[in-house]
């Protein structure tokens, strides 16, 4: 059994199998908030009045961790920089809070329920125990009764999102409009103002150049530098004595005095940038800056529980006009292709209102005119790259018909719809009913999503 729970194919399919059968609604809300705004206080605080101790929040973090490995399973490594573990911690308790309040309860037999059915901690088609602890030892580095009570909770905030978006519901006319958008081919003629091709022929003038670095110094002001101390916990426990010496205004020396903790400096590092092998969130790192010299509330850095405090901060100094005049005259050109596109498509333009045809227009303008083939909205058109902005207009217009000027990272455009190809009605027939289910799922978590921000602000 051991040498299967090792190897790491295996190990991820147990963990997109317990995903899925403990957190089915739970890991869709979770990882999507990690882009949501991060919170500007340290993550020790109070929850509807209630205070939220480290300890607490540890075992928040540690839940949340044991969700990211269920989801990402090998991946975690790779996209973990990517995830606010410690925002979907606080979230974590606030909606538990939240469940309490509305009495959303899990029994024993629930529990066990999950874990008696779980595949991978079985043997002979029943439950074992001893698969079951070697399962959380080697998989998830957990003791049966730390998994046992994430799992209850997680069944918690599975009921509670079950109880929120119940209601919830997406109608035929709306997923018939995302089914044509996902499947209808449209083919069209443009024109082109494309910024790439307009920026050979500018160069800015020095004195321009000049004239946007005096105006706009402070824009190119690098971040400041900072050098932090910190002492770096043992345990768990020992974490937990750091905090209450902290909630009695010891300094980081004193500190270290008194549990004989040495003090560690990290040397300057850009505050926007910190060194990889720190594993300080950008949120822990402001809440550090922040407390000017002061002991920050223990953080989580990797597999280390640290304190964190301010020992030095250089200003950011702004660069001679010789050091950025290379990035000054790219946005100069940048900006001016822009202009210079929107002023020759514009011109296209009016020549197309006065009936001339799309192709001889672009030859007077001396701008670039094309076909396409059919395309999808997710497709890649070639000669103007994703499809998505042209599909969209094209699908509003009547065939024949020419559109407005109009822009996207690359270019201005002007199109006409040439043709549509008529929809598969009996292809929609049978994509329905799963498509139906998928924007569902969306919708649901949309509404989630909503309610979560909803209720931390209640909390605060």
């Amino acid at each position: 059994m051991l040498h299967i729970l090792r190897n790491k194919k295996t190990a991820k399919k147990v963990w997109i199998f317990l995903a899925i059968i403990i957190i089915p609604a739970f890991t869709l809300w979770g990882f999507g908030s990690s882009g949501r705004d991060k919170r500007d206080s340290a993550p020790v605080g109070k929850i509807f009045g209630r205070t939220i101790s480290v300890s607490d929040f540890n075992k928040s973090l540690a839940a949340t961790r044991t969700a990211a490995i269920m989801q990402f399973g090998d991946n975690l490594p790779k996209v973990e920089k990517y995830l606010n573990l410690e925002s979907q911690a606080w979230e974590r308790l606030v909606l538990l809070e939240e469940a309490k309040r509305r009495r959303v309860k899990v029994t024993d037999r629930e529990v066990m329920e999950v874990i008696e059915k779980t595949p991978y901690f079985q043997k002979d088609s029943s439950f074992d125990n001893k698969t079951y602890v070697e399962v959380l030892r080697y998989a998830f580095r957990l003791q049966p009764r730390a998994f046992e009570e994430q799992l209850r909770q997680n069944l918690i905030l599975g009921k509670l999102y079950k109880q929120v978006t119940d209601g919830v519901q997406v109608d035929e006319t709306k997923i018939r409009q995302e089914w044509l958008h996902k499947n209808k081919e449209l083919s069209i003629e443009y024109i082109a103002a494309l910024y790439e091709e307009l920026a050979g022929k500018i160069k800015p003038a020095e004195k321009d150049v000049a004239e946007y670095y005096g105006k706009n110094k402070e824009s190119f002001r690098e971040p400041d530098s900072i050098n932090l101390e910190y002492i770096a916990a043992g345990s768990e426990e020992q974490s937990d004595k750091i905090q209450e010496l902290i909630e009695k205004k010891l300094s980081l020396g004193e500190i270290s005095q008194q549990l004989g903790l040495s003090v560690l400096e990290t040397g300057l590092f850009n505050r926007f940038t910190p060194p990889p092998e720190l594993k300080l969130s950008q949120e822990s790192l402001n809440t550090v800056i922040k407390l000017n010299g002061d002991p920050a509330p223990v953080a989580q850095a990797g597999q280390s529980y640290c304190v964190f405090a301010l020992k030095e901060k250089k200003e950011g100094l702004v660069p001679e006009l010789s050091k950025v005049k290379d990035r000054i005259r790219e946005t100069l050109t940048v900006r001016e292709s822009r202009k210079m596109a929107q002023e020759e498509i514009e011109q296209c333009l009016q020549m197309l209102k006065n009936n001339e045809p799309l192709k001889k227009a672009a030859r007077a303008c001396k701008l670039k005119y094309g076909e396409t083939k059919f395309f999808k909205s997710s497709d890649q058109v070639e000669g103007l790259g994703p499809g998505r902005i042209f599909w969209e207009k094209a699908d509003k217009l009547e065939q024949g018909k020419t559109s407005e000027a109009f822009s996207d990272s690359k270019g201005s455009y002007i199109i006409k719809l040439k043709e549509s190809k008529p929809v598969d009605e009996e292809l929609f027939k049978k994509e329905k009913a799963a498509l139906g289910e998928q924007m569902l799922v969306q919708e649901k978590n949309k509404v989630f999503s909503n309610f979560i921000e909803e209720t931390k602000k209640k909390s605060q």
